[in-house]
């Protein structure tokens, strides 16, 4: 073991005396309690990594006793060892590319409508600006790889902060996936919402250069962490690198790699004894410390505001003040912690929202059971591999054009020749026949059964079952129809076969409509400057493209997903429409051109623009390029929206 992970689990006299300072506190009793939930959710990690070991890695994996030796072996081990080839046939990934596919066919966008219905366009200057997080994160992908985590582990969570992104070199809200592998959070969860969270974190590796960047903004800071982080190497070399060996033996206290080091970020919905407030007169409440300061301040903001009416005229039955009592508080605070307890960084929500910055969806969960999609039809898996590698050992061990001659009716031959000549092309024997004897008694070919009776019945009820246990049937995955089946009978069966993932997927809708209404949140908080956000296509008006901090940070927004513009099918439908409409006479082209989403529709409006310039200039008017003209009548009827 190497010094780093030596000095994570043996620190030495001066780091234990730290340690101990430290456990004076609440932060090394808030680990210990990271480190509990990380540990009760090893059975989740478990089924993750066998999940994917059968979606995408070894499907011969799982570990069994050898009977020879009574140790534990794999099963492909095991299968080598008796003399057979172990063979798989991977039907769990196609299911998991369809699902793929049909999410990112169906992606809907996030609208955000004003609650007053007057203010519209603040609607569509916050609908603007988050389609614009969405395209600067990445989402799609990301939004994919959240669903094969949900697919394989029942789990999934995405991370949402505001700062600095090397990779894009720029400021902004940003969204980071999080490895099921490397979440925590407590147990006894029974909402589907996920509304019983009380404690949420993730495991982090990093090089000490970016554990100085984010942590050690002072040089004192900066000589703590090298304290505390100084004794880990500076390279690391890993012969097997992109296999993800470095989560399947994750541990809590020490990082994956010696050159790495382990950051441990905890939430935790903590309370204390407060005043909790209701200002009567302007319809606020919130929470103060429950200490004679906050009392003397809300009993003379009281004294003042009673003073003020009295001399307004206002009676002393309409005066509206303060009103506070006891309570207890409830409130997020996280921390930053090393593995010896030391505190890199702590502090209360800093976000409007008042929450953890995580987004987690657990799905199926039954009464605070968590399920697997993959896991349901493993069995269905290894029965095929299991009837595949049998059907393949008897075809190897069973007689396969085996002959047989008479070694006498061959005088003139010796066995070799007879061998040559048997299998060469237009060969000739010469057989000596004995009285009475055929052909048929001298030279032979003999070809057993490839399998036994009902091995490929097998096979075929297994490969139907997996796709009906999975609900990815033949007319999800775009499979030809059997012949005489009616098109409104194939039509209907398509259809049909949607319903059985209709529950995955509105789950997993419910999901971004809650990430993105803490990006919602985010948005209104962080972005306080004006910027022209021009990535809205032409369904918005020119004015809610300007983004406005002053207009939307004190609105309230309800979030929907709805299908939008950016889908092929919407955008195919107004295109047909606005043609219609043209064509009828019932708008100009210039008008047509500005809310169509044809792929050649900036460059006429760019021509359009240069002529009633050189109009109005009283220069000599060009023509609009005729080949663009051609081309949108050729390709208004079916158009291949871009």
């Amino acid at each position: 073991m190497n010094k780093f992970l030596n000095r994570r689990v043996k620190p030495s006299p001066a780091q234990e005396k730290r340690c101990e300072n430290a456990r004076t506190g609440s932060a090394v009793d808030f680990l210990d309690e990271c480190a509990a939930c990380w540990n009760s959710l090893e059975e989740a990690r478990r089924k993750l990594r066998r999940s994917l070991m059968y979606s995408y890695g070894d499907q011969w994996g799982d570990y069994v006793r050898d009977p020879d030796s009574s140790a534990y072996i794999t099963e492909g081990d095991l299968i080598k060892k008796n003399g057979k080839v172990p063979l798989k046939n991977n039907m769990i990934a196609p299911i998991l590319s369809n699902i793929d596919g049909q999410l990112r066919q169906n992606l809907m966008r996030p609208i955000c409508v004003a609650r007053d219905s007057n203010e519209s366009m603040l609607g569509e200057m916050m609908s603007i600006a988050v389609e614009y997080v969405h395209d600067i994160n990445e989402l799609e992908e990301l939004d994919s790889d959240s669903m094969r985590m949900l697919l394989n582990g029942g789990m999934t969570a995405q991370r949402i902060e505001y700062g600095e992104n090397s990779s894009k070199d720029k400021r902004d809200v940003w969204v980071y996936g999080v490895n099921p592998s490397r979440l925590f959070f407590n147990t006894n969860l029974e909402d589907v919402r996920m509304w019983d969270i009380t404690c949420i974190g993730e495991l982090f590796d990093m090089s000490l250069d970016d554990v100085l960047a984010h942590f050690g903004d002072t040089p004192e800071k900066k000589k703590r962490i090298m304290e505390i982080y100084g004794e880990a190497e500076n390279r690391y070399i890993d012969s097997r690198a992109m296999q993800g060996d470095e989560t399947q033996t994750l541990t809590f206290y020490s990082p994956s790699r010696s050159d790495l080091c382990r950051v441990i970020l905890g939430w935790k919905l903590e309370s204390r004894d407060s005043y909790r407030w209701n200002d009567t007169l302007h319809g606020t409440w919130g929470y103060l410390p429950y200490n004679d300061d906050s009392r003397l301040l809300l009993e003379e903001t009281n004294r003042r505001r009673r003073e003020q009416a009295l001399q307004s005229g206002v009676a002393e039955e309409d005066f509206l003040g303060v009103e506070y009592e006891f309570a207890i508080e409830r409130y997020w605070y996280y921390r930053y912690m090393s593995p010896m307890g030391d505190v890199l960084q702590e502090g209360r929500s800093p976000y409007w929202h008042s929450e953890h910055n995580y987004v987690l969806h657990l799905y199926p969960m039954v009464q605070g059971r968590l399920g697997n999609f993959v896991e349901q039809f493993i069995d269905q898996q290894r029965a095929i591999n299991r009837t595949a590698t049998l059907i393949d050992f008897i075809r190897g061990t069973s007689s396969k054009g085996v002959l047989v001659v008479d070694d006498e009716a061959f005088e003139s031959m010796s066995r070799e020749e007879v061998i040559d000549e048997y299998v060469r092309y237009n060969g000739v024997l010469f057989v000596r026949l004995k009285p009475g004897q055929s052909i048929d008694g001298v030279v032979r070919q003999y070809n057993s059964g490839a399998a036994v009776a009902g091995d490929f019945e097998l096979l075929n009820l297994q490969l139907r079952l997996i796709n009906e246990i999975s609900g990815v049937n033949s007319a999800m995955q775009g499979q030809a129809p059997k012949a005489g089946t009616p098109a409104s009978l194939y039509a209907q069966q398509v259809q049909n076969s949607s319903l059985n993932l209709r529950g995955l997927f509105d789950s997993f809708r419910a999901f971004r409509r809650r990430r993105d209404t803490k990006l919602l949140k985010m948005i209104q908080q962080y972005y306080t400057d004006e910027r022209y956000l021009d990535i809205a296509g032409s369904e918005y008006a020119e004015e809610s493209r300007w983004y406005s901090p002053q207009k939307v940070r004190n609105s309230e927004f309800d979030l929907t997903l709805s299908e939008g513009y950016n889908t092929p099918a919407y955008q195919m439908l107004a295109n047909d429409f606005l043609m219609q409409l043209f064509q009828a006479q019932a708008l100009d082209v210039k008008t047509m051109l500005e809310n169509s989403s044809y792929p050649f529709a900036k460059k006429i409006l760019e021509a359009i623009k240069r002529n009633e310039e050189q109009v109005a200039n009283n220069q000599p008017m060009q023509g609009i390029p005729t080949e663009l003209l051609e081309q949108l009548a050729e390709e208004a009827p079916n158009n291949a929206v871009q």
